[in-house]
């Protein structure tokens, strides 16, 4: 023991210090026992709390490391491996442009967006998503914006509830323009000899649509179609402008160019003629200046023609050339002006019964085609065989068809019917004729076949 005072070595018996005087406590415990488990008892704590510190140091590593390879291979799978979504632009059927997100996993998962609130689920080992692009745009004036830069975080469900959060996906959307089609005129550039012209407009419902400025916008039906006449002049070009807003798109504008010349002798058309025709002699009528006399250049009925030179009304048959397009041209003249001519083209497509009816059998006759295509022009032919090539040329679709089965009478067919695309090694029947305006030959792995515009196509029934 010692003094707690001056540190001397004391006796057991001991009341007062020898060295010092000091009384001493009632008990004074040995050091050497109280030093030896103090020591100890501080190595244990130490050592208990650095064994603590290194297993949560190590299980947070390994918690760590566990998720970031998770995270890794969800990254490597879903970002840069087979099952990365593909982003699309698409066409909605209203006509709105939209983009379309295909995410690939299990048949029966799901793939939630909590941007959208949507769910859709796997099928077919796909699950699409399509957004029009316009949503992103609701409550903004797109006049003050460019794009609308879109982060999408989708979560993958599967069957069993498990959650899995694929990576991030970024778009970046300009806004749309409104949605227009315009159905009549076809095109954007035609001359006419009617004082009226139907227009139609096919818009997104709920469109506000102005033409040359008027707001017709009640004339609109529920699917979104506008059906209006607008009055064309004997001016040279009337130009039709349609501007249509849709909500949340762009406005669009469309000019339409109409061209009427001006004649020294009026001369119109009635509404009813129209540019095609299901028979070879169609009625022309119309009106012109009283006392003017109408002279016929193409092809026509002569007893059909008549005029009322009191009143200017005139009509008559013509006699189509050929299946496909025909020019009809006629003129009005009157003594001391200049002839008014017209001149339109009328698209002649027959009835498949008229059509067939005429058709030859192209196996037996084709030696004979071969020949003497250049003299056969719109001789029609039952044309039954194996569809073995199909080509895509100048938007055009041509069937390579084997009539003989072996290869040795090949035919190649100008897909011009409503069947849609065939399928190759299909055996079909296609009733076809050899075209005035297209060259009755082709050429095809070096050889030269004959070739035919084709109206009628179905699957051939042995």
């Amino acid at each position: 023991m010692k003094c707690p005072y001056c540190h001397k070595p004391l006796g057991p018996s001991d009341v007062i210090c020898p060295a010092c005087g000091q009384p001493l406590p009632e008990h004074i415990e040995s050091d050497a026992p109280r030093n030896f488990w103090d020591r100890r008892f501080v190595r244990v704590i130490l050592f208990v709390l650095g064994a603590v510190i290194a297993v949560f140091v190590i299980g947070f590593a390994i918690y760590k490391l566990t998720y970031w390879m998770e995270d890794y291979q969800i990254e490597r799978l879903y970002a840069r491996g087979d099952r990365t979504p593909i982003i699309s632009e698409l066409t909605l059927e209203d006509g709105r442009a939209a983009h379309a997100i295909s995410f690939f996993a299990e048949d029966g998962d799901q793939v939630f967006i909590p941007e959208l609130g949507r769910s859709t689920v796997v099928a077919g080992n796909v699950a699409r998503v399509e957004v029009a692009d316009s949503d992103w745009f609701q409550g903004v004036d797109l006049t003050e914006v460019e794009s609308a830069e879109i982060n999408l975080s989708p979560v993958l469900i599967a069957e069993n509830g498990e959650r899995t959060q694929l990576p991030t996906i970024e778009m970046d959307i300009v806004p749309p323009q409104s949605p227009v089609e315009v159905l009549s005129p076809a095109e954007d550039d035609l001359t006419v000899f009617t004082s009226v012209y139907p227009l139609e407009v096919q818009v997104v419902p709920g469109s506000t649509v102005l033409v040359n400025g008027e707001d017709v916008t009640d004339v609109v039906d529920r699917s979104g179609l506008l059906s209006a006449n607008v009055n064309v002049y004997p001016i040279g070009d009337n130009v039709i402008s349609i501007l249509v807003r849709t909500p949340n798109h762009v406005e669009t504008r469309r000019d339409v160019t109409i061209y009427r010349a001006q004649l020294e002798i009026e001369v119109e058309l009635d509404t009813s003629v129209r540019n095609e025709t299901e028979s070879r002699q169609m009625l022309i009528s119309g009106s012109c200046e009283p006392g003017a006399y109408i002279e016929v250049d193409t092809p026509y009925v002569e007893e059909s023609l008549y005029i009322n030179m009191q009143t200017g009304d005139f009509e008559f048959l013509t006699d189509l050339e050929y299946i496909g397009e025909n020019t009809v041209r006629f003129r009005a003249t009157m003594d001391g002006r200049a002839d008014a001519e017209i001149h339109f083209d009328v698209n002649y497509t027959p009835t498949l019964a008229n059509y067939s009816a005429a058709a030859w059998p192209l196996r037996e006759n084709y030696d004979q085609l071969v020949r003497l295509y250049a003299q056969w022009q719109d001789r029609v032919f039952l044309c039954n065989g194996k569809i073995v090539d199909i080509i895509e040329e100048d938007g055009e679709e041509r069937l390579v068809m084997d009539i003989s089965g072996d290869g040795e009478q090949l035919v190649i067919l100008v897909n011009e019917s409503n069947f849609g695309t065939p399928m190759l090694g299909e055996m079909y029947s296609a009733y076809a004729h050899v075209s005035a305006h297209e060259e009755g030959r082709y050429m095809y792995n070096a050889a030269y076949y004959p070739q035919l515009i084709t109206l009628y196509m179905d699957l051939y029934a042995n």
